[in-house]
């Protein structure tokens, strides 16, 4: 096969320069060291493997009598040619396609707050075309009002007038706490995705907005909420504005509620059918209460909570110094301020009163900066940047890459003077334990089920409580600290994690929020650099899971493509070119399938097993972004490429990697309501559930088995994904049954056909199989003897 030709929809010539000989160039690894130059010998590093799937060593072993660097040099000498990859299969380096797809949106949903890569909207572009002055409530608003708001007396009349209207102008004199009402308001249903609107919004031309968004490809959720506070042009909304934002409300079930001070003026007589006037709001001491219980845990146990805060409010100095916050006309926000910092400063049950009034003084200072800047030491700073980068994983795996950092930053303790012995320890490892780093981080852990490589098992998870948390660490510490070199240095150590999927993924995600603060930086000193990797090919996912985070954003997308598009016409770096075919499906495929299908067209033509591992992994992720639109699509290109004598082999390789890393978990008819981590399920190969499904594709599936195994270029690699097919059909009768007639109808089509299904069944029950399958031999072969023509 030759490489491919210029052709229209190639990506521009004007493009920045590759990589390659480019600013972001690769120097080369010395034998037998990773990126950072790093032996693989060391604790956390890996040891060199041979190119994706291809012949070598089983897990890069070192062969007798050779050096680990010599292991290196050997596997990278292995052919890269595909018709080469069948000869000397080693153990397969497939991984499930399902599984990678679940832990990229997990990762985004933990890191970054949301599922922005799952396409979730940070910065709206309404209607598709046009940037709406709106955003996501920030969990710091919305955590507290759900779970520590004091209800203020005439509540239910408050509620009733607010059920009744669309839009509410909920009116208050200043410090009456207007806001939270507001966002209390919205917070039924609980899970109602909230907004906030910039104050110099524009009402005339919201209502042409949301008009235009509910008709595009994106549209905001069905019965959002929004909020405005105290608008900056009040003094010219009129009441038509509000009626006609009101029916296109109506038409997306949502809400809007608008807070204004008591004299505010109304210029139209019609605003007063929207306005509903707060009661006085609860008194400092109830607030300040009700938010210490919450932050001491109150929302998860109840009493401990509640009777530990009243002994620390019992406090007299404590007394002595809330009765000096709380002058009269304070905003109850103080309360919940005062209440944030209390829980901040505790030892024990009491609580440095000199130091929390110093604490207090500077609340002109953002409540995440004084939470951050209060961690005690290097290690604590340390784990929260951790979390931050691994939220929501095991709490062992995040303590031990949080060490890593530590060591990076703190360094090891050293000897002093002419002393012969090291000084102690310099960080005690009985310092502080689980539940008082995690009251100290803001964070928690709960048991979840995580499903690994051997099955679902449970895991204690450590999460940050608030979602926006992890985020909003990364972005501050890059931005505030001098630590940009050993940040991303530690990050690619974790990212440079061959047996961890979950870690690889959520290192790529956190590079990738990074890029979107400095996208050169990050991609020249970090990403540049896996993308060319010669023998870690699990880098080059590294570098497809990173840039998915700024090609979500549309402002960012261009840098994303431009970038690509130098990879992808580099004929002289296949490297390159094997991460443009991930990039094109995990990055720009969720945006626009067809243009990512293009590309991987014409990298289909280069006869190199990097380029079509990753092509076939980036198929995967199109086709499971979408099943039922994309699915056709993905094997409708594989067809034309069996059909094409320049992709014929890549389409075959391609057909059996994809078939080999995609099973879906479908849950068992009859099964009792309520899911749960044991909910029963069968597992299937994706390809033969969508054609047992889908008449039409089942048809294609078995022209695709059959060209395959006609063909006989890879008959090693056929045998070993029909007999993985195999060991899910042995587990369940409906499965056996679809995979009998499929493999069937394949042995109709021809003799050669006929003959491979015959020889690969009677494998499956034969004496020395160590991993038989008889139920599915049994099955298969009764349908090759029942006679019965093809569906």
């Amino acid at each position: 096969m030759t490489a491919p030709v210029a052709s229209a929809g190639q990506p521009a010539t004007g493009a920045p320069s590759g990589p390659a000989g480019g600013a972001g160039a690769v120097p080369s690894a010395p034998a037998g060291k990773g990126p950072a130059g790093s032996p693989p010998d060391q604790p956390g590093a890996v040891a060199p493997a041979p190119p994706d799937g291809s012949a070598g060593a089983p897990g890069g072993a070192e062969p007798p009598g050779g050096s680990a660097a010599g292991s290196a040099d050997a596997d990278y000498m292995t052919p890269t040619t595909l018709d080469a990859q069948d000869n000397s299969l080693g153990p397969s380096t497939v991984t499930n396609g399902a599984r990678r797809q679940d832990n990229l949106q997990r990762s985004s949903r933990f890191v970054i707050g949301g599922d922005q890569v799952g396409r979730d909207k940070f910065v709206v572009m309404l209607g598709d075309q046009e940037p709406a002055p709106l955003q996501r409530l920030s969990p710091l608003l919305a955590k507290p009002v759900r779970h520590a708001f004091v209800e203020p007396d005439d509540w239910p009349r408050v509620r009733s007038a607010y059920a009744d209207k669309r839009i509410v102008i909920l009116r208050a004199a200043p410090g009456q706490g207007k806001v939270t009402a507001a966002i209390r308001l919205l917070q039924a249903p609980s899970d109602r995705r909230i907004f906030n609107l910039d104050r110099n919004v524009d009402l005339r031309q919201l209502a042409h907005w949301l008009n235009a968004d509910t008709d595009s490809t994106d549209p905001l959720p069905r019965g959002a909420g929004f909020l405005l506070c105290e608008p900056a042009g009040w003094g010219d909304v009129q009441g038509w504005m509000l009626q006609q934002l009101d029916d296109v409300l109506a038409g997306i079930d949502a809400r809007l509620v608008l807070t204004i001070g008591s004299d505010a003026v109304l210029a139209d007589q019609d605003l007063l059918d929207h306005v509903i006037d707060l009661p006085p709001a609860p008194d400092h001491a109830r607030v300040l209460a009700s938010h210490l219980r919450w932050r001491l845990g109150g929302d998860a146990g109840g009493g401990d909570a509640e009777e530990r805060a009243d002994r620390i409010l019992a406090d007299d100095a404590l007394r002595a110094y809330i009765e000096e916050v709380f002058t009269a006309g304070a905003p109850r926000k103080r309360a919940a301020d005062l209440a944030l910092v209390i829980s901040q400063e505790l030892d024990g049950d009491t609580v440095d009163v000199a130091r929390l009034r110093d604490r207090m003084a500077e609340r002109h200072t953002e409540d995440f900066d004084i939470w951050f800047g209060g961690l005690p030491d290097v290690p604590s700073r340390c784990l929260a940047i951790t979390l931050a980068v691994l939220n929501g994983l095991p709490y062992e795996v995040v303590v031990r890459a949080a060490r890593a950092l530590a060591e990076r930053l703190d360094g090891p303790p050293e000897a002093g003077g002419g002393q012969q012995k090291p000084r102690a320890p310099w960080r005690d490892p009985f310092g502080l334990t689980r539940r008082e780093r995690e009251r100290l981080l803001r964070a928690r852990t709960r048991q979840v089920t995580s499903r690994g490589p051997w099955g679902p098992v449970q895991v204690e998870a450590l999460e940050y409580v608030d979602d926006g948390y992890a985020g909003m660490v990364l972005e501050h510490v890059w931005r505030q600290y001098q630590l940009h070199d050993d940040l991303l240095g530690w990050l690619v150590e974790l990212a440079d994690d061959r047996a961890s999927e979950e870690m690889r993924v959520w290192a790529g995600t956190a590079l990738g929020l990074l890029s979107t603060y400095a996208f050169d930086v990050v991609w020249t000193r970090a990403l540049a650099p896996m993308a060319e990797h010669d023998r870690r090919y699990w880098l080059r996912e590294v570098v497809a899971y990173a840039l998915r985070v700024p090609a979500a954003d549309g402002r960012l997308r261009p840098l994303v493509e431009n970038l690509v598009a130098s990879l992808y016409a580099n004929r002289t770096l296949p490297l390159g070119q094997a991460t443009a075919a991930r990039v094109y499906g995990v990055s720009l495929g969720p945006f626009d399938a067809g243009r990512a299908l293009a590309a991987l067209d014409r990298l289909a033509m280069i006869d190199d097993v990097r380029i079509a591992n990753g092509i076939g992994d980036s198929l995967a992720d199109l086709l499971l972004q979408d099943q039922e639109r994309n699915a056709p699509l993905v094997l409708s290109h594989i067809t034309a490429w069996l059909n094409d004598r320049r992709r014929n082999v890549a389409g075959q390789y391609v057909f059996l990697r994809l078939a080999d890393s995609l099973t879906a978990e479908v849950e068992v008819a009859g099964a009792p309501a309520g899911g749960g981590p044991h909910r029963p399920s069968v597992s299937w190969p994706t390809l033969l559930m969508l054609a047992d499904q889908h008449p039409r594709l089942r048809v294609v599936l078995v022209g695709m088995w059959q060209q395959v195994m006609n063909a006989g270029t890879f008959t090693n690699l056929t045998e070993r994904v029909l007999a993985s097919w195999a060991g899910l059909a042995e587990a369940d009768q409906g499965v056996r049954l679809a995979f009998g007639r499929m493999l069937a109808d394949v042995a109709t089509r021809s003799d050669r056909s006929r003959q491979l299904v015959k020889r690969v069944v009677a494998g499956w029950r034969a004496t020395d199989n160590l991993r038989p399958q008889p139920l599915t031999a049994y099955a298969v072969e009764a349908e090759l003897s029942s006679g019965r023509n093809p569906r």
